[in-house]
């Protein structure tokens, strides 16, 4: 490992940014005094962790951050950054190269950073533990590490000792190991002291908890002998309540007999009124027919009107498509007629092209006839003078070649002038068909515009059919959600019904009741179970049903007489029992003010009977039942409750815990299976849940039809766009092909022309070189002219022929071209002729296809007449049939009138009747009111005693009857009783409360002892650690200190060239402590304390113990700030060489003004203030450490 660089921002003296990457061996910061190149050593100490401000040569913290200067205002952020080498593993962290950084503010903020990640200042101690580098080890070495060295004080030299041994991180260890034996103590104490004061208040509680737990033995024997005795009289009074429940029903029965006949007249009279009152109805709704009737008689004749102005619309748009179909027609045949002209004219033009075909043909001949009969004079010229030749050979031979010559070069500039001809009549094809290809490039360009618009809407289009092909498949998915979901919220709602119509969850008493009264309707004034009465928040539900418990099934019924009734039919169909609440016997129950003061108690939600809703015709008995029931949030507030209430009233949690009157508690787990209050509930949610969901679904399946609607809309309007484009693209294909031929064309011309220039520049050489020997041969002629004379009159003869020949040949050239190019222009104009025919075959279909629409649209028409007068002999009949209702329903309308005052008459003979049943019903009422008032007097001691049981022992009287005893002696029973309550008395003041306080009290001191034990154990332990690392401690020191010992006698002598000098310890028997003295003696000097050395020798002897501990333990790199500063210039030497030796096995990063120092130096950078107050870095060179320091 080593430290690769350092980047400086905004730390003291270095305002701007500033990096310095370091040698493996050897780095140099060399720099005027004053610069600041000190402060590249802080910023080292401080990235480390340096917490001290006057370490850093400071004030406070904040003097680390750029000041400013006479240019520059301060910063408000400093920041250094380290960079190692982590390829050898030396740092404990999985990185080859490892960044530490740390950035402070003006406001105090700091940051500590490991690799770009914010850390504590911990982990980067912790980072850098025993590897020789830290803000205290001794890699950074400044003057203040020498003066430790040379300190009087023999202990501040410890601390280079021992971390050079790798102890720190024990004595870290040590140290939280002692901050943890500590904590054990007091921790020990603390529990001491509160073992000391629960043991002073379990006696007194033991004993309140003996006196707690016989008087509740006292009230269970107290509790069974008031049941039983309860039980008794209410089955004593219940037989009592029968017999009078007998009288009562007999009376009963004889007022029902009366009753009965009232309600037969009543009904009678109730039958009339009502059949009047229909037949009024009737009659007026007769009325109303009639005028319905009428009514639809005018709005027929208003449809016949209708349809006969419709018939008369499609008769005009019959005939304005007819018109136009004729209108088509003529347009069809005016083309037909143009097209027959345009093909006669094509059958012309190609008649001109044959014939224009056959001259030029012609001329070819005459052409290739010329050109032999040329070919003939040069043959005979030739003949002619080889006959000279054969005389004079030499003349003749020179004769020859200037002839053949003089010939080659009119025949080249005759060839020459025809190339050039054929050349100006291939450029003006080649611009004619260049002209041609323009136009079809810009017909192209106009389809290819057209075929992308095209694309562009299909693309859109298919776009639009995609995301509706999405949307109704994501329309699908959420309709089969929601219909598996409708499904099963359906199947649990079946269920919960049938149990609700079933009354499964109700006593057999309760169902079997209902189910009665279901069937045969005998019983009326039920009202219900208190379980349907009440609407409960599901929040309270658990609290509402332990609160009520079995009274959940009592039934509400309107008065006595119908709870009588009830039990009758129970009786004597032998279905069980149930608990009736007649609504004018129940009275209600609420808290007094001391009670209501419980709601104060934090926990306290409120009353039970304000925590539902229910019909204020049950206000009674609701507040009868809950009235005196408090709800809280849990049971501790719950018992708080309680006894805020003196324990006269019931307390219950939401989850179903209660604290009885009294201060019995009841708790634990509940069966869920039967919550009758939680089904009535859920009923309610489902039936909304269903509605809403069957809407949703309806909602879909509509949505899903025009998404689908939509989707052929967008499938059609793809179909006809995709046909536009293929007929577009068969166009283009077209024209693209006329174009490619036409461009082939060009080619050929341009090749041709290409040919023609070749030719003729071919042929200017060819002349040059001709005219050339025709010169020499012509000097040699005419030396030879006077001897030759008649030779070149012939010739001059044959010449002369032969170039009248090569006019006419030319003249047949010319003809020939002219020819090639009318031919060209006669195809062209066929050409567009072909297109011109193709535009109006095109406009014969197009209006076609329009006839046919049409006449389509006419067939339609059509059809819509024939419905027309369909639907108006419909209606005609249907007027005919409305006119003979109207008179049906006036004679309908006499014959009510008729039976309504018949009606009337039956009405009064009813009335009269029933007037004298009513006075003898009113004589047997009073009869029954009186045995009434015995029997709600029964009942009403009754309840008090189901009350009471309810109340102070949370029973039902079927509970209490479970386990009765028959009791002869009431009064005997009743003293025993008595005796109970004053042996309660005695003993009271009672704290129930003690018995389970004094339980907690035993368990927490049980637990507290197991602590102390714990701890005890705990403290034992990290002693023993204690002593472990302190022997450790011990033997890692003496090992290091013999190490450093031996090399530090060695390179004293190394570097003071001979003498010697010895480490001693001050306590040998306290190796934790003791501190180092230092004895030398210097060359020629006696062995001496460090205290009497000279400061050379001090500074000399200092650098060899550092230079003894980096052998010893070497750290990855040092930082040696003026160490070599108190030395001579010989001692710098020695300084130096020693220094290079020691960088084969560490880095070093010197800050010195020495140049013996430097010269050791691999790189070299100074520091200087060229701007004054910052610190600038500049990369030197050793040659110019001399011009750097001036």
């Amino acid at each position: 490992m080593f430290l690769k660089s350092i980047t400086i921002k905004g730390f003291k003296s270095f305002a701007d940014r500033v990096k310095v990457d370091f040698e493996p061996a050897i780095t140099g910061i060399i720099g005027p005094n004053g610069s600041g190149k000190s402060n590249i050593s802080d910023a080292i100490r401080w990235v480390l962790g340096e917490q001290s401000a006057k370490t850093l040569r400071g004030g406070k913290m904040e003097d680390v951050i750029f000041a400013g200067s006479g240019k520059r205002r301060a910063l408000g952020l400093a920041e250094v950054t380290l960079t190692l080498d982590n390829r050898d593993g030396a740092l404990p962290i999985d990185y080859k190269e490892v960044t530490v950084g740390r950035r402070v503010t003006r406001s105090g903020e700091s940051d500590y950073l490991i690799n770009n990640n914010s850390c504590r200042l911990k982990e980067i101690k912790e980072l850098f533990m025993d590897t020789g580098i830290g803000k205290d080890a001794y890699s950074i070495i400044g003057q203040g590490k020498v003066e430790a060295i040379l300190s009087e004080n023999s202990v501040d030299r410890r601390e280079l000792f021992e971390e050079a041994a790798g102890i720190s991180k024990h004595k870290s260890r040590k140290e939280e190991a002692k901050k943890k034996l500590d904590s054990t103590e007091q921790k020990l104490q603390r529990i001491k002291d509160i073992i000391h004061e629960i043991q002073r208040q379990v006696e007194p509680l033991e004993k309140e908890s003996k006196k707690a737990r016989e008087y509740q033995e006292y009230r269970s024997e107290l509790k069974e002998l008031e049941v039983n005795l309860l039980a008794n009289m209410y089955l004593e009074l219940e037989e009592k309540l029968d017999q009078d429940i007998t009288s009562k029903q007999r009376l009963s029965y004889q007022l029902t007999e009366a009753k009965s006949a009232v309600s037969e007249y009543d009904l009678r009279i109730d039958k009339e009124k009502e059949r009047l009152e229909e037949l009024t109805v009737d009659s007026d709704q007769q009325k109303d027919n009639i005028f319905e009737a009428k009514s639809s008689v005018e709005r027929i004749e208003n449809k016949l009107n209708l349809a006969k102005q419709q018939q008369n619309n499609i008769l005009e748009q019959k005939n304005r498509l007819e018109n136009e179909i004729s209108r088509l027609e003529d347009r069809i045949t005016l083309n037909k007629e143009e097209i027959s002209k345009k093909d006669d004219k094509e059958i012309e033009l190609v008649e001109k092209i044959k014939e224009k075909s056959l001259l030029l043909d012609e001329k070819n001949r005459g052409l290739d006839n010329l050109s032999k009969q040329l070919e003939e004079k040069f043959k005979v010229k030739k003949s002619f003078q080889d006959n000279q030749l054969n005389q004079i050979t030499k003349i003749n031979r020179q004769q020859h070649q200037l002839e053949t010559a003089s010939r080659d070069i009119k025949r080249y500039q005759e060839d020459i002038a025809a190339l050039e001809e054929l050349k100006e009549s291939l450029n003006i094809e080649v611009d004619k068909a260049l002209e041609k290809m323009e136009n079809k490039k810009s017909r192209l360009e106009e389809i290819k515009d057209r075929i992308n618009d095209y694309h562009s809407k299909h693309n859109r289009e298919k776009s639009n059919n995609n995301q509706l092909q999405s949307h109704l498949s994501s329309l699908r998915d959420e309709y089969e959600e929601i219909k598996d979901s409708l499904n099963t919220k359906r199947s649990r709602l079946k269920v919960l019904e049938g149990m609700e119509e079933n009354y499964e969850g109700y006593y057999r008493g309760v169902k079997n009741l209902f189910k009665y009264i279901e069937e045969s309707a005998q019983i009326e004034g039920v009202c219900g179970v208190i379980a349907e009465l009440i609407n409960t928040p599901q929040e309270y539900e658990t609290a509402i049903e332990v609160s009520l418990g079995s009274t959940l099934q009592n039934v509400v019924v309107e008065d006595d007489q119908v709870a009588k009734e009830a039990i009758e039919y129970l009786k004597t169909s032998k279905g069980g029992r149930a608990t009736f609440l007649p609504l004018n016997l129940i009275s209600s129950r609420s808290l007094n003010q001391q009670e209501l003061s419980a709601l104060n108690v934090e926990g306290a939600i409120g009353v039970a009977k304000d925590l539902i809703s229910y019909d204020s015709k049950y206000r009674n008995v609701i507040e009868n039942l809950l009235g005196r029931v408090v709800i809280a949030r849990d049971i501790d507030a719950a018992v708080k409750i309680s006894r805020v209430a003196d324990k006269r009233v019931k307390v219950v949690t939401l989850g179903g815990d209660v604290v009885n009157p009294g201060g019995a508690m009841t708790g634990g787990s509940r069966n869920q299976n039967n919550n009758l209050l939680g089904r009535s509930r859920e009923i309610g949610v489902l039936s909304s849940e269903v509605k809403k969901l069957a809407t949703q679904l309806k909602e879909r399946e509509e949505l899903g039809l025009k998404v689908k609607e939509s989707l052929v809309e967008s499938e059609d309007r793809l179909v006809k766009l995709e046909d536009r484009i293929h007929q577009l693209e068969l166009e283009e294909a077209n024209y693209l092909k006329d174009y490619q031929q036409t461009n082939k064309e060009v080619e050929r011309l341009r090749s041709e022309l290409a040919d023609k220039d070749s030719n003729i520049k071919r042929i200017n050489q060819e002349i040059l070189r001709v005219e050339s020997e025709s010169k020499e041969l012509s000097q040699a002629l005419s030396r030879l002219n006077n001897d030759d004379s008649s030779i070149k009159e012939k010739v001059i003869e044959l010449e002369a022929e032969i170039k009248k020949l090569e006019e006419k040949k030319d003249l047949y050239t010319n003809e020939s071209t002219e020819l090639k190019v009318t031919i060209a222009a006669l195809k062209q104009e066929r050409g567009s002729l072909s297109e011109e025919l193709a535009s109006k075959e095109r406009a014969i279909a197009y209006a076609k296809d329009e006839i046919n629409s049409k006449k389509e649209e006419i067939n339609r028409l059509g059809d819509k007449d024939r419905q027309l007068i369909f639907r108006k002999q419909e209606l005609e009949k249907e007027k005919e049939e409305m006119s003979k209702e109207v008179v049906r329903l006036k004679n309908l309308l006499d014959e009510f009138r008729i039976e309504i005052s018949e009606i009337k008459d039956k009405i009064k003979s009813y009335q009269q009747e029933s007037k004298d049943i009513r006075a003898r019903y009113e004589r047997l009422q009073k009869e029954y009111n009186k045995v009434e008032i015995d029997v709600a007097q029964l009942q009403v001691k009754l309840e008090n005693i189901q009350s009471k049981l309810q109340e102070e022992y949370e029973l039902s009287i079927e509970q209490a009857s479970a386990d009765i005893k028959k009791i002869a002696d009431h009064k005997k029973v009743e003293r025993e009783i008595n005796s109970l309550k004053r042996s309660m008395k005695r003993l009271e003041p009672v704290n129930l409360g003690a018995i389970e306080e004094y339980e907690t009290l035993s368990k927490r001191f049980n637990f507290l002892q197991e602590q102390h034990q714990d701890l005890v154990e705990s403290k034992e332990s990290l002693e023993e650690v204690i002593k472990e690392i302190e022997d450790e401690m011990k033997e890692k020191f003496l090992e290091t200190f013999n190490q450093v010992k031996a090399e530090f006698e060695k390179i004293f002598t190394d570097l003071f060239e001979g003498g010697q000098a010895q480490l001693a310890l001050e306590d040998e028997d306290n190796l934790l402590e003791t501190g180092i003295e230092i004895n030398a003696q210097p060359p020629g000097k006696k062995l001496q304390k460090l205290s009497l050395m000279s400061g050379g020798e001090k500074a000399l002897t200092a650098t060899a113990l550092i230079f003894s501990l980096l052998k010893v333990n070497p750290s990855p790199f040092y930082v040696l700030d003026e160490l070599d500063a108190p030395l001579d210039d010989a001692n710098v030497d020695r300084f130096a060489n020693y220094l290079n030796q020691l960088s084969k096995i560490a880095q070093f990063i010197v800050i010195t003004h020495r140049k013996g120092t430097m010269a050791a130096a691999n790189a070299l950078y100074g520091v200087t203030m060229q701007e004054s107050g910052v610190s600038q870095l500049l990369s030197l060179k050793v040659d110019e450490v001399g011009e750097y320091e001036k």
